[in-house]
């Protein structure tokens, strides 16, 4: 039995005039609903060769944070290393914006000329209109390193923070005596450093009975005011560990070595920068959670893949595990 156009339409949920848009590449379809109309063309056995959905490539944008801040440098990295490895219709642009600035990052993704965006930012008003807006015509969104889960993403590709803030609470609770515990983070606008904070304070109530959480000090991009609130923190009595849960480990460390050697507190932080392994070696870092961007910028890229239809590997999980550092396995 011949198929008609009209077997197409209404296995895919569209109009007659879309299906034959879509067949015949005269443009203006969105495409999933291209694609909808293309796999219910396939299903039916439609007797014409079918256009390719994506003859003139796909353009995927990065959206990264400033060129000075060692995660994006380290996740730019993982991209440019793994985009050799995808499809060549393929095409990736990785763009550095202030992700400190939610007018800016709300602005780069409006503004973004790409079929798709992976972003990194804050969870802020701003950033969620501006992901509805793009994704509202058909231009799915990936959030990346840290979730903005009230926007209409397509899926967040990273750890989970608040288990990995939980790992933090286990390590110091072994690795310390009673005492006091000072938190850092860069800004609870961001989910995961929320997520790591919360999660640290229930491994603490759960794991030990023995520390107490002191003071959470919150950088919000001011490197020197955490170092002076560190500084001040060490002083008002002996701190037995530190969780750096997103702050600058510079800023940390020149904080620490004021002090002395003998009564510096067992620090845990996060993410395996050069400046990160330079500490665990030099015994001022004992343990580094490190959130695997290699493993991120693969995840990303491969569920967008398959959002186009351009992959036809098995449903990628978006969780990726983080991975746990110390002085001898560096």
């Amino acid at each position: 039995m011949k198929v008609k156009l009209t077997d197409i339409a209404r296995r895919a949920g569209v109009g007659h005039a879309t299906v034959d848009r879509v067949l015949n590449e005269r443009g203006g379809v969105k495409p999933d609903t291209a694609k909808r109309v293309l796999d219910a063309a396939r299903e039916l056995g439609l007797a014409r060769t079918l256009p390719k959905l994506y003859r003139n490539g796909l353009r995927f944008e990065v959206l990264l944070g400033r060129r000075d801040n060692p995660l994006c440098a380290r996740i730019n990295d993982a991209f440019r290393r793994f985009i050799h490895l995808m499809d060549d219709n393929i095409v990736l642009e990785r763009t550095f914006v202030d992700e400190t600035k939610p007018d800016l990052v709300a602005a780069a993704i409006r503004n973004s000329r790409c079929n798709a965006i992976i972003v990194y930012g804050q969870e802020h008003e701003m950033i969620i209109e501006a992901i509805a807006e793009v994704t509202s015509i058909g231009k799915p969104v990936i959030t990346l390193v840290s979730d903005v889960p009230t926007a209409p993403r397509l899926n967040y590709v990273g750890i989970n923070h608040y288990n990995a803030g939980r790992a933090a609470a286990f390590f110091l609770s072994k690795m310390t005596n009673e005492g006091r515990v000072v938190l850092l983070c860069g800004s609870l606008h961001y989910r995961a450093h929320a997520e790591r904070i919360s999660g640290f304070r229930d491994g603490i109530a759960d794991y030990s009975g023995r520390l107490a959480i002191v003071d959470l000090i919150e950088a919000r991009g001011d490197d020197a005011a955490a170092e002076y609130m560190l500084c001040k923190a060490l002083t008002e009595g002996e701190v037995a560990g530190i969780y750096n849960a997103g702050a600058s480990d510079a800023a940390v460390e020149r904080a620490i070595s004021t002090m002395n050697r003998q009564l510096a507190p067992v620090l845990v932080g996060h993410d395996l920068t050069e400046n990160a392994a330079r500490m665990l070696q030099n015994g001022v870092m004992a343990v580094v959670i490190d959130q695997n961007p290699d493993l991120q910028a693969q995840k990303a890229l491969r569920i967008l893949a398959a959002r186009f239809g351009i992959s036809n590997e098995a449903q990628e999980s978006p969780i990726v595990p983080f991975t746990i550092h110390v002085k001898d396995n560096i």
